[in-house]
């Protein structure tokens, strides 16, 4: 049995927000890839995509790391639909180690970085 993670941010309404962290059991797991963010709409523009980003790397790191992937979206020098972000911007990747591999859209990328 293989243990996956699943990290979600839920906003409370005293407008904080926190992690919760569930881990998962699978027979067969994919590569490790980070597909979706949601961010409430009057939580974007504060750092939350970012931190769940950062969190969830440190909990597949502590799980032994590996390759990560993801698909974000490159915004620069364009302005972009939060609708549209649900992947993440590649420069909060980059941010956090991740490397652009290929184009696989007009303006989406695959990014990886292997954790230890």
């Amino acid at each position: 049995m293989i243990k996956l993670l699943l990290l979600v941010v839920v906003s409370r309404r005293d407008g904080e927000s926190e992690l919760v962290l569930e881990h998962l059991r699978c027979a067969v797991a994919p590569a490790v890839r980070i597909t979706c963010f949601f961010v409430g709409r009057t939580h974007r523009h504060r750092g939350v995509a970012d931190t769940a980003l950062a969190g969830t790397l440190g909990e597949i790191a502590r799980l032994g790391g590996g390759t990560v992937e993801s698909y974000p979206e490159n915004t620069s020098n364009r302005k972009v639909s939060g609708s549209f972000l649900h992947n993440g911007t590649v420069p909060m990747f980059e941010r956090h180690g991740f490397t652009r591999d290929r184009l696989i859209g007009k303006h989406r990328w695959v990014v990886s970085r292997v954790l230890s």
